[in-house]
């Protein structure tokens, strides 16, 4: 009987632990038990110019300005005009949904169809896009994962893609918001392993320019934060030409290195 109650108490103090420890994981993927260290960059892209609009996870913008991406981050609207974005080759809306900066979508169609990127990062708040181009919008009913927070895995269903041709799956950065309403001029490249109908990243050509929607997090401190190899695919396409390694290996070497 006493070994039974110590048992009990064992199993009921881990069980503890681990809920303290999910507990811990917010709904942006970002686990403050994970070591914040910046890896070294294995891949480093030629520069590419690039307007952060909206917070980032902890050294995300450090990371992703590690592979060689030059980036200026803002949080006030007024920078999203025609004559400052001018200036970018691609824009980034982080952690951002409805209602913040509607009004600029027109601003922002425009910029992208003129041969330029939009990456919509993780909008992490519950509503429908309002910013996005003509045909690019997305709806996130809950800025929790797949699954109630119990999910985050995210799986290539078109490996054919730019952004994910040569990856695999442990590439890719989590799934950490519920997704619905994919705009018809998306291609779905990856969804969540459990609830296969929610999107987890796609991306799509407006005018001469490129979209991506992904709900990941390239923060050191995030519980999947996806490998250089992923976050180069990605903005290398957004970028388009701006971006090659500027180092003498191969794309196809440097791939290998992430199989």
């Amino acid at each position: 009987m006493k070994s039974l109650r110590l048992f009990s108490l064992v199993t009921t103090l881990l069980l503890a632990q681990v809920a303290t420890t999910f507990a811990s994981v917010d709904p942006q993927g970002i686990d403050p038990q994970i070591h914040q260290q910046l890896p070294p960059p294995v891949i480093r892209l030629q520069p590419c110019n690039v307007l952060w609009f909206g917070n980032g996870g902890p050294n995300e913008i450090p990371r992703l300005t590690g592979l060689g991406l030059a980036i200026t981050q803002t949080t006030n609207p007024a920078d999203l005009n025609p004559v400052n974005l001018a200036n970018y080759d691609v824009l980034v809306v982080a952690y951002t949904g409805p209602g913040v900066i509607g009004a600029n979508q027109p601003a922002i169609a425009a910029f992208v169809s003129a041969d330029n990127g939009l990456l919509i990062h993780q909008p992490n708040t519950i509503g429908a896009i309002d910013y996005a181009p003509a045909g690019f919008g997305v709806s996130i009913p809950d800025n929790c994962w797949c699954g109630g927070c119990a999910q985050n895995d995210a799986t290539i269903v078109n490996g054919a893609h730019p952004v994910t041709s040569g990856l695999g799956d442990a590439d890719l950065s989590g799934d950490f918001d519920t997704a619905a309403g994919l705009g018809g001029s998306y291609t779905l490249l990856a969804r969540n392993v459990t609830c296969v109908n929610n999107p987890s990243l796609a991306a799509g050509t407006f005018g001469t320019g490129r979209v991506v929607f992904e709900t990941g997090n390239a923060s050191p401190a995030a519980i999947d934060p996806g490998s250089d190899a992923y976050w180069a695919h990605l903005f290398e396409w957004l970028c388009i030409g701006a971006t090659t390694p500027t180092n003498a290996d191969t794309w196809g070497r440097l791939k290998v290195l992430y199989r």
